[in-house]
């Protein structure tokens, strides 16, 4: 089954189908909330009507439009109610080469083999982290589903039953006793994280039941063609603790060492066992508080009444409200070599994106979002500090496929931050007028924060860049803010509300400008 991602990968999946030549192909397509669906939509009928051997074809057209989470429970029920076995691809990344004959060859090997549930296609193991031997694959208490994976019907017919009893397996503390797991609890109890991910249903079921997720050994794997009589079956089914963990800690985000404390409570720790007048005097961050809002009317009363609580929390800092004529103004004075590229951005969002770095780079202080509530002042967190960027919640995170996310709707830096002028640098250097994609994530990928985030990790000298926890300035949700702004307020909520300096709303009100 393939399932509408990026053209390209469908072009290239449809290059290594046509190598082995599948009996039956199940295709879910009109699915992604962008531009390219329509053209991936059309490729797809192309590639049906050009088979050129033997196969059957089922197809599954979403009329309307979903995203990425709902697609995908959809596709695979669809998918296992017709099969009792088979390969996954959501069109998104690519197989290692010998993927589909690794998954045909052990789906037959495990076929009723209840202690495993799934097949990977993905290692990930760091290399540090190997044991080295010369199986073929090893074995895993975590899912791991990647973009490339494979299963049996036997493992999804009960995922909906065993999802009720996910309260009540919660309640008898079993993960608390998972060495493998006990560290990473509170990922692993996010009740939004379970409800919100079709992979974690799997991960759920495969703890619940003590099941076992083969995951290949890409070392010792044959780059081109892989020979069944060549497969070296591992003799123990076991996976050393310490890669377990390793996984987990990139996964979430979260050190193993630190995780069963909050992120956050850590970092404030030590954060207010360093904080005294003295210190705070020696501020290296300009007190001032940056707001932008570029529509002529203004804020919306509810953006105004959240943008003053960032005064009142800070009364001695300077508050800065930036206009489309200040932000002109400062372009044309401060910032003219960037002026082609900011009136050539095809989405006002990537405008807004842009200018927020700029301000910083050259003037510094503190950006805000105006959908962003200040609960306490923020003095303590970046106290001696030369650039905070606040983090993304996990579950952000996980939703994209990604271990961490560096936000950019909180932000604090001194001026000349070489961090700020790597991420001007990128947005020229990475600038194009030709965009194709029409969407949320290509606004992300060129000023946002998948943007800001490839940055990060690509500088070598990152020391001096804080990362506040999300425990600390994005606590919540999407679905924990709608639940609070509903009204329906949970013991949960209000411990993360209570910890946290600041909560960020996600209004999102940029995503139609891409839609």
């Amino acid at each position: 089954m393939v399932v509408s991602g990026y053209i390209e990968n469908i072009r290239q999946i449809y290059n290594e189908l046509k190598q082995i030549e599948p009996k039956r192909l199940y295709i879910v397509y009109g699915t992604l909330i962008n531009n390219e669906s329509k053209h991936g939509k059309n490729l797809i009928k192309s590639i049906i009507s050009e088979i050129p051997w033997e196969c059957k074809v089922k197809t599954l057209h979403n009329k309307t439009q979903l995203e990425y989470n709902a697609t995908m429970q959809k596709a695979v029920r669809w998918f296992f109610r017709h099969e009792t076995e088979g390969i996954v691809l959501d069109g998104f990344g690519l197989p290692f080469p010998a993927f589909f004959a690794f998954c045909s060859y052990l789906l037959e090997k495990y076929r009723y083999d209840e202690r495993i549930g799934h097949i990977s296609g993905r290692d990930f193991r760091e290399n540090d982290q190997k044991v080295k031997t010369k199986d073929s694959y090893y074995f895993s208490k975590l899912a791991n589903i990647s973009s490339s994976w494979a299963s049996w019907r036997r493992i999804w017919q009960d995922m909906d039953v065993q999802q009720k009893k996910f309260s009540t397996f919660k309640k008898m503390k079993i993960i608390e006793e998972i060495p493998s797991h006990k560290p990473f609890l509170t990922q692993w109890h996010h009740f939004d994280i379970f409800n919100s991910y079709w992979e974690t249903r799997s991960e759920y079921s495969n703890l619940i039941n003590n099941r076992l997720s083969i995951v290949p050994d890409i070392n010792q794997i044959p780059v081109n063609e892989y020979k069944f009589p060549e497969m070296n079956h591992p003799i123990f089914m076991v996976n050393p603790l310490s890669q377990e963990l390793k996984y987990q800690e990139q996964k979430y985000g979260v050190s193993a060492d630190t995780s069963n404390e909050s992120s956050g409570f850590i970092f404030l720790r030590d954060r207010l066992l360093s904080f005294n007048k003295e210190s705070c005097r020696r501020m290296k961050i300009p007190r001032i508080i940056h707001q932008i809002y570029e529509d002529p009317e203004g804020p919306a009363p509810n953006l105004l009444e959240l943008g003053s609580t960032w005064k009142e929390k800070h009364p001695n800092w300077e508050y800065r409200f930036w206009s489309r004529q200040m932000i002109n103004d400062f372009l044309e004075t401060t910032c003219s070599d960037f002026l082609d590229y900011y009136h050539s951005y095809p989405f006002n969002v990537q405008r807004w994106d842009a200018i927020r770095y700029l301000i910083l780079y050259h003037i510094g202080g503190l950006y805000v979002d105006f959908d962003y509530n200040c609960l306490e002042p923020l003095d303590v967190l970046l106290n001696g500090q030369t650039c905070c960027m606040g983090m993304e919640p996990t579950v952000n995170a996980r939703f994209y496929h990604k271990p961490l996310i560096v936000g950019n709707a909180l932000m604090a830096s001194i001026p000349k931050h070489p961090y700020m002028a790597a991420i001007i640098e990128d947005m020229k250097s990475k600038f194009s007028k030709n965009y194709e994609m029409g969407n949320s994530i290509q606004v992300m990928e060129t000023t946002g924060p998948f943007m800001v985030t490839r940055v990060y990790e690509q500088l070598k000298k990152k020391k001096d860049i804080t990362l506040l926890p999300d425990s600390l300035v994005a606590p919540l949700s999407k679905k924990e803010i709608w639940m609070l702004q509903a009204g329906y307020v949970t013991e949960e909520i209000e411990e993360k509300v209570e910890k946290a300096f600041a909560i960020h709303y996600f209004l999102g009100s940029w995503t139609p400008q891409t839609t």
